[in-house]
């Protein structure tokens, strides 16, 4: 569900910083995104990698602890680089409504934290 691959060098960035997510490998996500990409760049669906770390359901993630806790680490990694928590992908669906919607509990936490903070 990444951006796709192209001979563009900021598409190829954007398409492999998704596909790590999509892969569950969030150390290289965070270390793809720390290197090229702004915290909000958006897929052909609008999901920002926030969204799109928390899309993923209880029937297509694996649901292992280590694999949660880096999903909640790289979550605080794109908050600690000032990600806009309440960007709306395509459907009109934000990471906490993700977040809640598929069981990640820790993480709804942490955004609903962070979205009392703004306002």
């Amino acid at each position: 569900m990444g951006a796709g691959f192209t001979k563009d060098n900021k598409n190829e960035n954007i398409g492999a910083l998704f596909q790590a997510i999509n892969e569950e490998k969030f150390k290289l996500a965070a270390r793809n995104n720390s290197r090229s990409e702004p915290v909000d760049c958006i897929n052909y669906f609008g999901s920002t990698p926030l969204i799109e770390t928390c899309r993923c359901n209880q029937t297509s993630c694996r649901k292992s602890s280590s694999v949660e806790k880096d999903r909640a680490n790289f979550v605080r990694f794109l908050i600690d680089n000032n990600c806009v928590v309440s960007s709306y992908d395509i459907y009109g669906w934000t990471a906490l409504m993700y977040a809640e919607k598929n069981g990640h509990e820790n993480i709804a936490d942490i955004l609903e934290k962070r979205e009392r903070m703004i306002y």
